[in-house]
C-alpha cells in the first residue's frame, strides 16, 4: 500500500533573482584555498598540527562532496495533468516528488522558465514517502515557452560543495491566447444581421442562431422556460402557461477564419490589432464549442494556413486554441489548399473572418473559392458582443 500523498504547498513562480550559487561558490573556492595554503605552509615550516589541521579541512571537504551525492540519491518525480495555461492568467501544477528513503539530509527543488523560477525547500528521511508540491505560474504572452529541467541542488551537510542532478527533464508549455469575452447569443443575433447571402443560407443561420426547429407539441411552463416560448392561444383556452416544445435542431456549426494580416511598414501598429484579434477568435472559440454538441471549425491563414475541426468536447478545443496560440503575422496570408481538407459539413457552414485590418482581402477569397458571403470583423471596428480583458497585446 503506498503511503497517502499530503496536500500540495503551493509556491509562486517568481521573477528570477540572478545566480542564487555564487555566494557558496566563491566560499568553497576560499576554503579549498585556506586549506591548500595552511597545508602548504605547515609542510614548508615543518608544523605537524597545521600539516594535521589542513588534511582535516581538505577530508571535510571531500565529505561535505560525498555527503551531498548521497543525500540526492533515491528521488524522483513526475509532473501531474496540468490544466491549460493561458496568457496573463494565474495556473497552477502539481510535481510528485518520491523519496525512496536511500538518502539523507535535504535539497532544494528548482523549476524555471525565463521569466522566473519556484524553489521548494525538501528534507529527506529513512522512511519512503511521497510529497506533491505546487508551482504557482503566471506568463504574459502566449505562444510556446520554455520549462527548464526540475532539478535537485543540496550543499548538505556544511555548504562547501553544491551538487544538483535533474529529476524530470525540461518541458515546452503552450500558453493560450487571454480570450476575449464573449456573448454567445448575442454573436449569433449579430452573424445573422450581417449575413448577406442567398435565402437558403439565411435559413441554415437562422437555425444556428434560434437552435430550434419546428414545433412537436406544446406542455405546462415551467420556471426558467423562456417567455418567449409561452403559446398565448393555448394559455387562454387551457387557462394556465403553455409552451411550445420544439424539436432539437442541427447541432450549430461555424467555420472560424483569422486572417492575420500584417502589411509593410505598419507592421509594428498592427501587433497590437493582431493580438487582439487572437484573443478575440480564442473567445469565440471557447463560447461557441460551449454549447451542447456545437461544432466550430477553426483556419489559422498564413503562407501554410491550418485547420482543426473535430467533434465537441475539450480535448478539440484544446488543439484549437493551440494553433491560435502558435500564430504568426503574415504580410499576404492565403488559404491555398486548407479547404481541401475539410468536409463538407465544415465547409457548408456560415462563415465568420476575424482580421486585423478593415481592408482585408479574405472575404473575397471566400466568395470566389466557396460561393459565398462571409460575415467579416474587423478588430479596428467594435462591436457590442465582444470584450477584451485588460491588454492582450502585452
Amino acid at each position: 500500500m503506498s503511503p497517502p500523498i499530503p496536500p500540495a504547498t503551493a509556491v509562486p513562480l517568481l521573477a528570477r533573482e540572478g545566480r542564487t550559487s555564487g555566494l557558496e561558490g566563491r566560499e568553497g573556492v576560499l576554503y579549498i584555498v585556506s586549506a591548500g595554503l595552511m597545508l602548504f605552509v605547515g609542510i614548508l615550516k615543518g608544523i605537524n598540527l597545521v600539516i594535521v589541521l589542513g588534511y582535516a579541512l581538505l577530508g571535510l571537504f571531500g565529505l561535505n562532496w560525498f555527503l551531498a551525492r548521497r543525500s540526492l540519491t533515491g528521488l524522483s518525480a513526475r509532473r501531474l495533468a496540468r490544466s491549460p495555461i493561458y496568457a496573463g492568467i494565474p495556473t497552477e501544477w502539481n510535481i510528485e516528488v518520491t523519496d525512496h528513503g536511500t538518502g539523507t539530509g535535504n535539497c532544494q527543488l528548482e523549476e524555471s522558465t525565463a521569466e522566473g523560477e519556484s524553489r521548494w525547500f525538501f528534507v529527506r528521511t529513512r522512511a519512503p514517502r511521497v510529497e506533491v508540491v505546487r508551482s504557482r505560474l503566471t506568463l504574459s504572452t502566449r505562444g510556446r515557452h520554455a520549462l527548464r529541467p526540475l532539478r535537485a541542488v543540496t550543499s548538505y551537510p556544511f555548504g562547501l560543495v553544491k551538487h544538483a542532478t535533474d529529476l524530470l527533464p525540461g518541458d515546452d508549455l503552450i500558453v493560450l491566447p487571454h480570450p476575449a469575452r464573449v456573448d454567445g447569443e448575442r454573436l449569433r443575433t449579430w452573424l445573422l444581421r450581417t449575413w448577406a447571402g442567398r435565402d437558403e443560407e439565411q435559413r441554415r443561420l437562422r437555425r444556428v442562431v434560434d437552435r430550434e426547429a419546428e414545433i412537436h407539441g406544446l406542455r405546462d411552463y415551467r420556471p426558467g422556460d423562456a417567455p418567449r416560448r409561452i403559446h398565448w392561444k393555448a394559455t387562454a383556452r387551457r387557462n394556465r402557461l403553455t409552451v411550445k416544445e420544439y424539436e432539437d435542431a442541427a447541432p450549430p456549426r461555424l467555420l472560424l477564419i483569422l486572417d492575420p494580416l500584417v502589411v509593410g511598414n505598419s507592421r509594428d501598429g498592427d501587433t497590437k490589432a493582431l493580438e487582439l484579434a487572437i484573443s478575440l477568435a480564442a473567445g469565440i472559440v471557447r463560447e461557441w464549442r460551449r454549447q451542447a454538441g456545437a461544432r466550430l471549425t477553426l483556419i489559422v491563414a498564413g503562407k501554410k494556413s491550418r485547420a482543426v475541426d473535430g467533434p465537441p468536447g475539450p480535448a478539440i478545443t484544446e488543439r484549437q486554441l493551440e494553433l491560435l496560440a502558435l500564430a504568426e503575422a503574415c504580410g499576404d496570408p492565403e488559404l491555398g489548399a486548407v479547404f481541401t481538407t475539410l468536409s463538407r459539413q465544415a465547409l457548408a457552414a456560415p462563415t465568420l473572418v476575424v482580421s486585423t485590418r478593415a481592408d482585408s482581402l479574405m472575404p473575397y477569397e471566400i466568395h470566389k473559392t466557396l460561393g459565398r458571403t462571409a460575415a467579416f470583423l474587423s478588430v479596428d471596428r467594435p462591436e457590442g458582443w465582444y470584450q477584451f480583458d485588460g491588454d492582450p497585446a502585452k
